[in-house]
């Protein structure tokens, strides 16, 4: 979509919901990261409630739309 339309106006709202996406999805893979490296010991499991919580916070967020579909209403919102 950037590409074919060029640069992005997001509204500051949109922008910033970018942001808490980004930081979200960046929260899960060093948690799950963390998690691997505990994989023999009893805190390998307590990382899944910690995840949990973080891919609710993204779903709700992102309203488990596809990236494509969730930029959309994002530009859509913005204008």
């Amino acid at each position: 979509m950037t590409k074919e339309q060029g640069r992005l106006n997001l509204a500051t709202q949109q922008f910033q919901r970018l942001m808490n996406i980004v930081h979200i999805e960046g929260v899960i893979l060093g948690l799950n990261k963390a998690k691997e490296t505990n994989i023999n010991t009893k805190q390998y499991y307590k990382y899944d409630i910690i995840i949990l919580g973080e891919n609710k916070k993204l779903s709700d967020l992102t309203g488990n739309l596809t990236p494509e579909l969730l930029l959309k209403e994002m530009v859509q919102f913005s204008e």
